[in-house]
Formats: structure tokens, sequence, C-alpha cells
């Protein structure tokens, strides 16, 4: 099996850590808002990989985690504030929600659903080693990664110091922080000031009260539940820079192990009526409304019928034709298959595929076709390895 490393920029044999056991953490949601198609996309994809994975006979502990705080004033304070509810509160309702989306897109639940609030004290402990390795400095009650004490930072986005520094400004963070000895330096923990609104949460630690970073969240909830090593690290390819260039930093640092993911994989941007995705321009496609009209299994086509590294825009005629081609499916499945002598070229094709890079286009090009012209037993298996309901 190929995949398309991102830290390595290249297709990499897949070989696990050990044991046939594989280790794969993912980046969840910002839980403020309903489930929108390129949240899907990026949870679907991953569903398709542990999936196959797990057909291949490998053993997957999957962990993925919703950051429910971190150390910016973020869309869940300003919006629990707006409509004078608790973050808690806010948070939990649009968890359930995401949950009960994605549940109907028959996605498979992750082994370890982390929420960061829970998982603080795992996140001190791994400041405190960045702070004992001296990777870490401490000031006025705030911690921060120094970057220079690390000659690997930016190998995972490749970028420039300029475009680090654009990109951190997109993503707010606090690059003109004077406490700072390089703009760049990451927040691993914010001090509680003086004036902080009682509706922004505050935690205790050694190093004063205060709430963790964003980046720092992830690195400890994924070597708390995965290992210091895991095997495969993912989320969408808008993460790479600052969040995941920051776990690398983080992680290895404080562990003193290298690779902390042996591979990197990213999912790709999809855009509507020209723009990408995003709640300011109110082009969002929700994954609920979409349901009102079209079948899960039709939603779950349209996504894998693009690349997972692709971007893509979407058109509805697009989901139009998904279901149509399902129905089609459920026709021939609604009747009598049998065991044909070509099952087994079916299936391995359909690995040689799979085992490209996930290459779920040409799988279900091949699905379509076995629907098509051959009253196949093996459609219902192929279907059901791509998590079809």
């Amino acid at each position: 099996m190929k995949l398309f490393n991102t830290l390595t920029r290249e297709i990499e044999d897949f070989i696990p850590n050990k044991n046939n056991q594989i280790s794969i953490y993912v980046c969840g949601i910002t839980p403020y808002d309903t489930t929108h198609l390129g949240h899907a996309f990026t949870y679907i994809s991953f569903d398709i990989l542990i999936r196959y994975l797990e057909f291949k006979k490998f053993k997957v502990n999957y962990t993925q985690n919703v950051t429910d705080i971190n150390d910016r004033d973020n869309d869940i304070l300003k919006r629990a504030k707006k409509q004078n509810v608790s973050w808690q509160n806010l948070s939990d309702f649009w968890t359930k929600k995401f949950l009960n989306d994605m549940q109907k897109l028959n996605w498979r639940t992750p082994d370890n659903y982390l929420y960061a609030s829970k998982e603080i004290q795992s996140m001190i402990m791994l400041i405190n080693k960045l702070i004992k390795t001296g990777a870490a400095y401490k000031i006025n009650g705030s911690v921060y990664l120094d970057i220079k004490k690390d000659k690997d930072y930016g190998k995972l986005s490749g970028l420039s110091v300029s475009k680090m520094i654009k990109i951190a400004k997109d993503y707010d963070e606090n690059i003109e922080n004077p406490e700072k000895k390089n703009p760049l330096d990451i927040t691993l923990w914010r001090a509680t000031s003086l004036n902080q609104p009682t509706h922004i949460p505050s935690f205790e630690s050694s190093f004063g009260k205060g709430r963790p970073g964003w980046h720092i969240e992830c690195s400890a909830m994924a070597i708390n539940s995965l290992g210091e090593k895991i095997d495969i690290h993912g989320g969408g390819r808008d993460l790479i820079f600052p969040h995941h260039e920051a776990e690398i930093a983080q992680s290895e640092n404080a562990t003193g192990k290298t690779p902390f993911a042996k591979t990197w994989m990213h999912t790709g941007i999809i855009s509507y009526e020209g723009e990408k995705m995003s709640k300011s321009l109110g082009n969002l496609i929700m994954v609920s409304e979409l349901l009102k009209k079209y079948s899960s299994n039709a939603i779950r086509w349209v996504l894998l019928s693009h690349h997972y590294k692709e971007d893509w825009e979407f058109d509805y005629s697009e989901i139009e034709e998904a279901q149509g081609r399902i129905l089609e499916i459920e026709k021939t499945l609604s009747k009598k298959l049998i065991d044909n002598k070509n099952d087994t070229d079916y299936i391995k094709q359909f690995e040689l595929f799979m085992d490209d890079d996930l290459n779920t286009p040409k799988a279900l090009d091949l699905i379509y076709k076995i629907s098509q012209n051959i009253n196949s037993g093996g459609l219902r298996k192929l279907l059901e390895i791509l998590g079809f309901n």
C-alpha cells in the first residue's frame, strides 16, 4: 500500500510501526456551528482509510479530538457570549449535531474521541517537559515554544518565514505579542489576564492560571492516547501551517523522538460557487440539509468520487447523478446475487486502486461497472469496504 506523505512530499510504501497495529490521529472540529461538506470530506476520507486498513487485517487505534477550548478568544467564546449561554453548553450542542450528521453518513466512530477541555492535565505535563528541555520559556504566566531552538521547524510546510508570518496573521496567532522572543514562537499556555471576562475559561497550572494553546492540545491528546510516535496524522490541508507544523515541533522537542508522525495525510479543499466554502461568504453546504433530499449513500458517493487530496467544487448536478447511481446499484442488490468466478479478480482490482494512495474514484468506477454488467456477490463486499449501507 502506498500513501502520499506531506512531510516528504512523496508517495511512499506504508509500513506500520509494529505488529500490524496502526495508530491514527485526525484533527477534529471546533464545535460552534453545524457540519458542512468540507468537514464530511475530511472525516469520510479517513473513515475510508481506516475501513480499508481493517479490511487488510490491520488493527487500527483511531483518535479524533474536539477543540472546545484554546488560547484564543475564538468563535465558541464569541458565539456563547452573544447567545448568553456557557461555552460548555454551546460546545456540547454542536458536537452532538456533528456526531449525529456523521453517524447518518455511516462514519466509523473513533476509538478515542477526546475533548480538549477534559485533557488539560496531559497538556500541562507536556508543557512542563518542554520547559525542562529548554525548548519553551515562561513570561508573566504564559509559556511559549522557542522555534529558534528547533532547527527543523518548517519541515512539514516548507514555507519561508515571510509566508509563515502572513498565514499566522490569518490564523490570529498573536505574532505581535511583545512577550515573545520571535513573532512565530508558539503559544503553549496563555495566562489569565486580570481583566479577563468571566465567560472565558481558565484552568490552574504550575505556571499559573490560564488555558492551553490550540497546537499543544493536539500534541498532548495524540501522545496520551496513541504514544510518542504515531503512524498517521491527518486533517484538512489548511492545517499544515501553523497547526501541524507546531505539533511536530512541540511533540518531538518534548519526547526527543522522531518522527512524531511517520505519515502526514491532508485532504483537499471544497469550493462552492467559485469560492472556498466559508461561513463569512455564506456558501457552506450543510450535511443536514443535503440529507433532507439525498441519501447518505449518495453523499458518500459524491465525496469518494474525488480523491482525498483533490481540491474540488461542489455542484448539485453531481449529487443528482450520484443519487441515480445509488438507486441503480440498490436495484441490483435487490436481486439474488450469486458468487461469481470473477469475484476474486474484482477484489484484486479494487485493492490495486485502493493501494495506490486510496484511489476511491477508480474504485467507484469499478463498483458501478460491476453493478451494471454482472450479477456478482462481490459487489456487496466492495460496497461494505467503502462504508456504504
